[in-house]
């Protein structure tokens, strides 16, 4: 018997971790928004809002802001409030800062 998970066919061979990556691949789908600042002495992007895939992770933001402004050490903080651990998940923390909002 096979059960249908956002789309895609879930038999009983498939574990609760398979059936959970499925449905947190399908959450992680599509374009995040981000739009960044500088704050203190830190140099401004010259493209200070631009999408990301929601499924990269902070870590690879990071990475991609460095070598943007040419840096080797950079602190990216979301709300100017916390930076996220590395390996969360772009589309999670937009998910938490929306429900954070309402």
């Amino acid at each position: 018997m096979a059960a249908f998970v956002g789309g895609a066919a879930v038999d009983e061979t498939s574990s609760i971790a398979d059936i959970m990556e499925l449905r947190l691949s399908e959450l992680r789908a599509g374009k995040v928004e981000v739009q960044v600042k500088p704050i203190g002495n830190a140099p401004a992007a010259r493209q200070p809002r631009f999408t990301i895939d929601g499924s990269k992770r902070f870590c690879d933001l990071v990475t991609y802001l460095k070598k943007s402004l040419n840096l080797e050490i950079l602190h990216v903080y979301c709300c100017d409030a916390f930076e996220p651990m590395q390996d969360e998940s772009i589309a999670d923390l937009k998910a938490a800062l929306e429900l954070a909002a309402a």
